[in-house]
């Protein structure tokens, strides 16, 4: 049986995605992250290599920037320059993601990898002072399933080399999709470690910083707080994260689980925010960890869909159902994408019309996808 027919994914590969998660959480260099990525990432997606980076995504105005490479599993770093010249030819792969919310994308499922070739072969073509044999196993790129997180503008994709000729499937789409928030969080973590080499110089960043940043406890104590975040959030005299914060907090701090999870939000007064947790290295000497806290406004679409869909009462499942929909995926797509049963499926739309007032395939994307207030003059 293949990932075309199977509804569900078999124990053994959910028990893969647990211990690959448990993994991650143990990632704290980057030599860490790199030997968790070759020996049991790769593995687990019969992949070669990996890369990862920060792009400047921006729906509002159906743009991507080029990548910014943070690390490669195998191409030397003295090449990574190179490879952000690269990026800005490999425009498949960021178009998709711009005309979509969803977060993992793939060669051969969404995008034809001949696509890839062509890309290449026009950097080549712009750029005479290379060869393609001056980047590592160029020649033998073939294809690749690639993730984003929109919110810290991270992405990572992992990379099919000749003679590993095998189509990307929405297994490994799905199998992507559960690991993405662990592998972001990793990535996360690791920058900001690797730049912020202790909490004092943390502190003085998040102080320069117009972002709302504070650094917390598990149980919500706030140890520090920049002007932007003390400016939003009303701190308790003990020092503690207002009860609905600290709930969220809670909330994000247990999902560790490979399932579809809510973002979380807070208001204050007009304004929403999304929670942005980071799990943060123990200082030497004590074991309870440290998290990092971001305020994010919501203002762009994809969050501000979430947050509509989730207070309207969907779950997790749902607004995943919900987002292929609109996406204009057919409901066997769905079934093949999420490995759900048709019957599942059914269910979830069910739910879903209820929940939101709309009656049919058609006002859902309606409801979703609202269209744009015209232009004045």
């Amino acid at each position: 049986m293949d990932d075309h027919t199977r509804t569900s994914l078999p124990e053994e590969i959910y028990l893969g995605v647990l211990d690959l998660i448990g993994r991650l959480q143990q990632c704290h260099t980057r030599s860490e992250f790199k030997d968790c990525i070759k020996n049991h990432i790769l593995p687990f997606f019969d992949a070669e290599d990996s890369t990862y980076g920060w792009v400047d995504v921006s729906l509002l105005k159906d743009r991507i920037t080029p990548a910014s490479a943070i690390g490669s599993i195998l191409i030397p770093d003295e090449q990574l320059p190179i490879l952000e010249k690269i990026s800005v030819y490999l425009t498949s792969i960021p178009q998709t993601f711009t005309q979509t919310h969803r977060q993992v994308i793939a060669h051969d499922v969404d995008i034809p990898r001949k696509n890839l070739q062509i890309e290449l072969q026009n950097f080549f073509k712009n750029h005479p002072e290379y060869q393609p044999s001056d980047i590592y196993r160029n020649d033998d790129y073939l294809a690749s399933l690639v993730a984003i997180d929109r919110t810290d503008n991270l992405v990572l994709g992992v990379h099919r080399y000749a003679p590993n000729n095998k189509y990307w499937t929405r297994r490994e789409i799905r199998l992507m999709e559960l690991l993405r928030p662990s592998l972001f969080n990793a990535t996360r973590r690791i920058a900001i470690q690797e730049l912020l080499q202790t909490y004092k110089s943390l502190i003085e960043a998040l102080e320069k910083s117009d972002a709302p940043f504070a650094l917390v406890q598990e149980n919500g104590r706030i140890l520090f707080g920049n002007a932007a975040f003390q400016a939003i959030v009303p701190i308790e005299a003990s020092n503690l994260l207002p009860q609905e914060l600290r709930d969220s907090l809670e909330q994000q701090m247990a999902l560790l689980k490979p399932d579809p999870a809510p973002m979380a939000f807070y208001k204050n007064r007009d304004a929403v925010y999304r929670l942005i947790v980071t799990r943060l290295h123990p200082e030497k000497g004590s074991r309870q960890p440290i998290w990092l806290l971001r305020l994010h406004p919501v203002i762009d679409p994809c969050t501000a869909m979430h947050r509509t869909l989730q207070t309207s009462g969907l779950t997790p499942r749902e607004v995943e159902v919900a987002i292929l929909a609109g996406d204009g995926f057919s409901d066997k797509e769905i079934t093949q994408r999420l490995f759900i049963s048709p019957s599942t499926l059914k269910n979830h739309l069910k739910h879903i019309y209820q929940k939101l007032g709309v009656h049919s395939r058609t006002q859902l994307v309606a409801r979703l996808r609202p269209s744009p207030e015209p232009q004045g003059d």
